[in-house]
């Protein structure tokens, strides 16, 4: 019998990559073979058809690591081994194109001087082509104009928004873009 992350003890044999390594192997493993793969490109390749199957099988990683059995649910396990699902890691990785090409973006308030509530958002650009709405410049906007405003005020010192941001997403972590653009929780 090998105790696991939750307390809960497991029989030898079950699931044997996480009864044969410790947590802190099982987690160097998924951060050099699984989450390197994730990362790379993840801004243009989330919205394919098979980027289900891939946060799929990283919540079976996720339970295998915590010892937790296949039908739980994984937000708390996310936050619990503080690794981001495929979501948030790839609004991470959009917020910080988006932050480090701020010059190609305008403000509400640069597009029509009136001083509201969105004056900081950046501007939609109205366009009906679908391949525009699908892509990532619009998609970022989106996810930008829904982070909480403790966020967003921080875009002129990336260093900060960019801690914040990742304090944010670990601490919430979405299954998709549209719960992410959905959410109204703040720090």
């Amino acid at each position: 019998m090998i105790p696991n992350l939750s307390g809960h003890v497991m029989p030898l044999g079950q699931r044997n990559i996480s009864v044969k390594l410790t947590l802190s192997t099982q987690f160097t493993i998924h951060k050099t073979y699984f989450h390197s793969v994730i990362k790379y490109g993840t801004i243009f390749w989330v919205n394919s058809s098979n980027s289900g199957k891939i946060f799929t099988l990283q919540k079976k990683i996720i339970r295998i690591m915590a010892g937790a059995q296949p039908r739980t649910s994984c937000r708390s396990l996310f936050k619990q081994l503080e690794i981001l699902s495929v979501s948030c890691q790839y609004t991470l990785s959009l917020m910080k194109l988006i932050v480090n090409n701020q010059e190609i973006f305008q403000t509400n308030l640069a597009i029509h001087n009136i001083n509201s509530k969105n004056k900081h958002q950046l501007h939609k650009t109205n366009a009906n082509l679908f391949c525009f709405q699908k892509s990532i410049l619009d998609i970022g906007i989106n996810i930008f104009n829904s982070l909480p405003p403790s966020v967003t005020i921080l875009t002129n010192d990336r260093a900060k928004f960019k801690v914040t941001l990742r304090k944010y997403v670990h601490t919430h972590p979405f299954y998709s873009v549209n719960e992410f653009v959905m959410s109204k929780d703040d720090l």
